[in-house]
């Protein structure tokens, strides 16, 4: 089995977590994405954030939350290891490169999420 190693930006408002939608994908994730060779998790998640929503996360304020393990979605024979951060950013949120929509999702949306994702919200909503 392959083993994905990715960093996502957990965001809770309200009992909601920011979730995201890539352009021609058929469920919400949370935002963030895959390592590049030699990055550390947290310049990799400040960068994918960047890219992803267009906002600024505050370094010293990056704080590991928890770590999910799943089966990728949409990846034959792939491990998903998504370490989940939380961070204060600066900017406003903006759905940019890949991003098609953004939704704030509770535990009654929760079936909208990859399962990864449904993970993540219902962990951060328990």
């Amino acid at each position: 089995m392959k083993k994905l190693v990715s960093v996502a930006w957990v965001f809770k408002d309200d009992h909601k977590i920011l979730c995201v939608k890539s352009k021609g994908k058929d469920k919400y994730f949370i935002p963030g994405g895959k390592l590049e060779s030699g990055e550390s998790h947290e310049s990799g998640l400040i960068r994918e954030i960047k890219e992803e929503l267009n906002i600024d996360l505050i370094p010293d304020t990056i704080s590991h939350d928890f770590t999910i393990i799943d089966t990728a979605y949409g990846l034959d024979n792939t491990e998903l290891e998504m370490h989940c951060y939380s961070a204060a950013f600066n900017g406003e949120i903006i759905p940019a490169s890949e991003i098609e929509s953004l939704k704030w999702i509770d535990e009654f949306q929760v079936d909208e999420c990859a399962p990864a994702a449904q993970k993540v919200v219902l962990k951060l909503l328990q």
